[in-house]
Parts: structure tokens; C-alpha cells; sequence
């Protein structure tokens, strides 16, 4: 299937993507953890040599292959992800022509390999085309960072909290901040995260991560319809 629309270098995108029949590949640790390593090394015109490494080298490191990566230009700046059970969240940034659209094929292409090998198993990982919104605005872009930090909890708590306030702000951060596979922990300020670039367009309109926290605790709190961020 041919995209419609193109996407334009330095602009921002939500992308997502769903596992054929909804399979909850991303549920195991382990497979989580082998897609946010992809993130990480797509992310380079070295990519190729990166992945060759750890195919081919069975004492090599995720060291050793992001500094092949890192030898490379980045294709996106990533502001923000999350890794649910059956599907992904990027909050993107096209850096280069065909940026976004060579980084996710070789995100897919990397976790898919790796799955049907483990799992003895031949065919795609991810349903075609990977879906996107152009972000056409400072609140949008905002808004759409909250909700891809919030996506967890569909997850950890069920998707009640999209129709009900939130109460239990302190249960809840805990919570979100013990789910390893999103980027909540670097922007409250709690730890450096290697996946992500170009998050200054965010982080720079708040003083400090409890700023952050503040703004991300009102909106869930406040959350009633989640239409415009969402993907058709």
C-alpha cells in the first residue's frame, strides 16, 4: 500500500502501530525490550551495519552496534513512545526525506525478524501500512506527549481512566513510572533516556519536570475525549 500523504522534514507526527490480530508480542519483556533497542538503532543511516553486528557477532553489544549507529545521520528526532502489549506510540519528528518512513520499516523489519525466529513462525509482525497525523499545533503536540505517557494505563489499570477522573495521582505516577517501556521517567527527570532527541520543543515550555508532572496530572484529571489524538 502506497502513503498517501508524504511526510516533510521538521515537521512532527504521531505514528502507530498494531501486530496482526491484535497479538500481544510486546506483553513479554523481552520482546519490549528487543523494540526499544530497534528504536535506538534505527535511527542512523548506519543502521544496517548496526543490526548486521548483532546478527553475525554473537559477543557483540548493544555498545558495540550503537556505535556503528551513532557513526551514522539520524533519519527522526524521537520526542516520546510508548510500548503497549500489541502496538506502539512515536511522537516523531521527519529529520531528513523518507526520515520517518525508513525508520519505522527498519524498526519492523528488525522486531519481526526477531520474533519469528523465536518463535518459529514466517509472515509479517504489524498490520501494512503503519498509521500517522500530521501534529499541526503547539497544543496538539503538547496534548499528544501526555497521552502517549498516559497510554500505559490501558495496560496497567484498564481503559476506565479514559472515561472517569483519575483520583489516586500518587498510586497511578508510581505506577506509570514503573512501566519500563516509555519515556515518562525522562521527562519527570528521573532518568537519561538514549532513545529520544529534539525533546527541548517540549520540555523547554515547562520550568521543571514537576511542571511536567503538574500538566500531565490536570489533563488526566480533566480527560474526557480523546477523538482528536486519535488515529483513524
Amino acid at each position: 500500500m502506497i502513503r498517501k500523504n508524504k511526510f516533510v522534514p521538521n515537521h512532527y507526527y504521531h505514528i502507530y502501530n498494531r501486530t496482526i490480530f491484535s497479538m500481544p508480542e510486546f506483553k513479554k519483556p523481552g520482546n519490549a525490550e528487543k523494540l526499544a533497542q530497534a528504536f535506538l538503532l534505527a535511527n542512523s543511516t548506519q543502521s544496517s551495519g548496526a543490526f548486521q553486528l548483532l546478527r553475525n557477532n554473537k559477543n557483540a553489544t548493544i555498545e558495540d552496534a550503537l556505535k556503528i549507529a551513532e557513526g551514522g545521520e539520524k533519519l527522526v528526532d524521537i520526542l516520546s513512545y510508548a510500548i503497549m502489549p500489541n502496538h506502539y506510540h512515536l511522537l516523531l519528528k521527519e529529520g531528513r526525506e523518507n526520515g520517518i518512513t525508513n525508520f519505522i520499516h527498519k524498526c519492523n523489519v528488525s522486531i519481526a525478524k526477531y520474533i519469528n525466529i523465536k518463535n518459529d513462525r514466517r509472515g509479517p509482525l504489524f498490520e501494512s501500512v503503519f498509521k500517522s497525523k500530521y501534529i499541526s499545533t503547539n497544543d496538539y503536540l503538547l496534548h499528544l506527549s501526555l497521552y502517549i505517557h498516559l497510554n500505559p494505563l490501558d495496560f496497567i489499570t484498564g481503559k476506565e481512566w479514559r472515561k472517569h477522573k483519575i483520583q489516586n495521582w500518587k498510586e497511578i505516577k508510581k505506577s506509570l513510572l514503573k512501566y519500563p517501556w516509555s519515556s515518562l521517567n525522562f521527562y519527570l527527570g528521573n532518568q537519561n533516556d538514549r532513545i529520544l532527541s529534539g525533546t527541548e520543543i517540549i520540555r523547554g515550555q515547562f520550568e521543571t519536570p514537576e511542571e511536567y508532572e503538574s500538566f500531565l496530572r490536570e489533563w488526566s484529571e480533566d480527560f474526557e475525549d480523546e477523538k482528536n489524538l486519535l488515529i483513524d
